[in-house]
């Protein structure tokens, strides 16, 4: 082999050599990323949940603007508060959440229905509401209902002197229809209607476990909103806007027995 020749293989050996990471530098340089990536992560979780929430509040406009356009078509009148055992199943329910009746699913909900073809089931679920642990052992114990799987439940204070105290109408086990008129509501701006039910037992998104887990479609005064979102919940006001509250927002019957 020629001088030249030699010359230049060793030439482009020792640049090779040149140009490959030590051991030392491959660490730094790994300690370096993992240090941005830990910088990183708290504001990237923050601005996912963040998008978590706006997601939820927008289901809960599209909800209320079904809700909206069904009281328009229905004389004003609520639809039923989508029982589990107290009232049962009945077809004026305004959200149709029982895998038990597949002739009635949920893509057919009565709210779900005014808002086009384009709507879709997963306007009732919130997107940070992912945990169904607790949801699943409710199933098993409950078979024949099995689990609520969404996220937001309608005011349904319950019975008085007759009539529904809650935004919406009641059909009785005996066949009793007791409906409930929009204008009934008092101040409606300050009056839930849709809310985020409390759906697992323990965790930072629990405001209480000492309350059971939502189980229908249905918000008494006996349940509990969550606290899923920087420990509030999105709510859907009668008037139609949507805000943040804490859980106990909704323990104050002025904010929710409608015709206070």
């Amino acid at each position: 082999m020629s001088p030249e020749l030699t010359a230049h293989s060793s030439s482009r050996r020792s640049c090779r050599l040149r140009s490959a990471f030590t051991l030392i530098e491959l660490l730094v340089v790994i300690a370096i990323i993992a240090i941005i990536a830990s910088m990183l992560l708290p504001a990237l979780s923050k601005a996912r949940a963040k998008a978590w929430q706006a997601s939820c509040m927008n289901d809960l406009k599209q909800l209320q603007l079904g809700m909206r356009m069904y009281l328009d078509t229905h004389s004003d009148t609520f639809p039923a508060c989508a029982s589990r055992n107290t009232y049962g199943f009945q077809v004026e329910d305004w959200i149709y959440w029982r895998n038990s009746l597949p002739a009635y699913p949920l893509k057919n909900s009565l709210i779900v229905a005014y808002l086009g073809t384009g709507s879709s089931s997963n306007v009732f679920r919130c997107p940070a509401d992912r945990n169904d642990t607790d949801r699943k052992l409710l199933a098993a114990s409950d078979p024949a209902n099995g689990s609520y799987d969404e996220s937001y439940t309608l005011n349904s204070w319950g019975e008085s002197g007759g009539q529904s105290e809650g935004m919406t109408s009641i059909r009785k086990t005996d066949g009793t229809w007791l409906p409930f008129k929009f204008n009934r509501i008092r101040v409606p701006a300050r009056k839930i209607m849709l809310c985020e039910e409390q759906s697992v037992a323990s965790g930072p998104e629990c405001s209480d476990p000492a309350v059971n887990i939502l189980n229908d479609g249905r918000m008494t005064d006996g349940d509990i909103m969550t606290s899923r979102h920087n420990k509030k919940a999105d709510v859907g006001f009668a008037d139609g806007h949507v805000a943040p509250v804490t859980w106990k927002f909704a323990k104050d019957p002025l904010n929710f027995r409608a015709p206070l």
